[in-house]
């Protein structure tokens, strides 16, 4: 053999061992990231028929075409005086609601809470409310994006990510020229299941390969950005804060004539579709008016338009379409990761090939397990692979719907807590046992040095 034939071999071997061990340990979390993920780009669509067919919340259209709210939302300052912030979010179409999402203090309750209250944008008048917290939105959001791990599980969606983009590659650089010499598809004619699902393996994770390093690239980003912005120095972007000029209180009680400011933005930034208005409560005596611009692929509600609430003339005008570079590719990347640019049928592709990276984590440890009984010479429970997978599935839809339970019905403290108990005891017991296994295998080598 060659020297070059032989450090290929002694790379691929290499990419093998990656491939393996890091889809074997992470395995678990990116099949729930699959999951969740697949179901979080429809977040929207779905917290919208809850709020129509659940709390019956509908809006008839506005004579005049254009959303109105002013009424309802002085009534809620009236009721909740003491609010600590409250933001505006306009319906896209026709039917929807305008909801305003306000932190406040309930009378029965301790601590403050964030509300949502339905709008009635033809009519102008509430026509319901819930607990935003322990919305299932706000549940498949926080799932994905932190695992309801408040301390540190958005980092360990980051990890994930790069541990899928690990995956990607190694499974490129072991598979790639071998299924270059194939035809496509290609799957072979047998019944032993072990060669059926690596084939299936091979051919949807090589399919789904830019996919899914494109998923793993923007979620590892997403998940470690705080981290890699102390580290790198990054400042966030479009953070411009007004100056004081009043008094809190009498910020928060300064009439507003929503109308108005609607008008104001369509003139100062006739781009904008408004989506976002969120009046001071600071001493700013502004306000915040967010949206998006047509045609334009970047995270939701980016564009800002500041606006003071005596005249309402502009102080601050953001359009990303003016930035530099940098701005750009930070607020592209939660856009792409969604697919939140494209409409339902972009959604539902990202949905279908997002699945494809869970269906990875299964058909990689089912073919473990096969291998694993084979090289024990386990010919006497030759569907005990399928059952051990079977319960790691159940278990894993089972903590799921836990905790989905628990946050819709009991409230979000109490699920978050249970989650990150249970995420942390796993996680600790999966590094002790990485840990003790390493030191077994090293002892047993050295022994076996010695004796030879």
């Amino acid at each position: 053999m060659s020297k070059r034939a032989g450090k290929a071999e002694s790379n691929k071997k290499l990419f093998w061992r990656l491939h393996h061990w890091v889809g074997l340990y992470t395995g678990i979390l990116i099949g729930v990231l699959s999951l969740t993920g697949a179901i979080a780009v429809f977040i929207p669509e779905i917290d919208e028929l809850i709020v129509k067919h659940y709390y019956h919340a509908a809006s008839v259209p506005s004579p005049s075409g254009i959303p109105q709210f002013g009424k309802s939302i002085d009534s809620l300052i009236k009721r909740y005086p003491d609010y600590s912030s409250l933001t505006i979010n306009l319906p896209d179409q026709d039917g929807q609601t305008a909801k305003a999402d306000m932190t406040i203090r309930p009378p029965d309750q301790d601590g403050l809470v964030r509300y949502d209250f339905f709008i009635d944008a033809g009519m102008d008048r509430i026509v319901g409310q819930r607990n935003q917290q322990n919305s299932l939105a706000n549940y498949l959001r926080q799932m994905h994006v932190r695992l309801y791990e408040g301390y540190w599980g958005r980092q360990l969606v980051g990890l994930g990510g790069i541990a899928l983009a690990v995956v990607a590659i190694t499974g490129l650089l072991i598979y790639g020229n071998f299924m270059k010499k194939q035809a496509w598809p290609n799957l072979r004619k047998t019944l032993d299941m072990r060669i059926i699902m690596a084939d299936w393996h091979k051919l949807l994770g090589i399919s789904a390969m830019a996919f899914n390093l494109v998923i793993a690239l923007t979620g590892a980003w997403l998940g470690l950005q705080p981290w890699l912005m102390r580290w790198l120095e990054i400042e966030t972007p479009n953070t411009f804060k007004a100056p004081i000029v009043m008094e809190a209180d009498a910020d928060k009680t300064q009439y507003i004539d929503w109308q108005a400011v609607l008008a104001a933005t369509k003139t100062e930034f006739p781009e904008l579709i408004p989506r976002h208005l969120a009046p001071s409560t600071n001493g700013s005596a502004s306000i915040t008016v967010r949206g998006n611009i047509a045609g334009q692929i970047y995270e939701r509600n980016i564009n800002t338009l500041v606006i003071s609430k005596s005249g309402y003339t502009p102080i601050f005008k953001y359009d990303v379409r003016e930035q530099s570079f940098g701005h750009k590719f930070y607020f592209i990347q939660e856009a792409v990761h969604f697919g939140d640019f494209g409409g339902l049928l972009l959604k539902a592709v990202y949905a279908i090939l997002g699945l494809t990276s869970g269906f990875l984590s299964i058909s990689g440890f089912v073919i473990f397990l096969f291998r694993r009984n084979k090289k024990k010479g386990n010919s006497t429970a030759p569907t005990s692979p399928w059952k051990t997978t079977f319960v790691y599935s159940m278990l894993v839809l089972l903590f799921l719907i836990v905790i989905a339970l628990i946050s819709l019905f009991i409230g979000y403290t109490q699920a978050a807590l249970v989650a990150g108990i249970v995420i942390n005891v796993l996680l600790i017991t999966l590094i002790a046992y990485s840990l003790v296994r390493y030191v077994i295998v090293r002892c047993r080598g050295k022994r076996q040095a010695g004796i030879h």
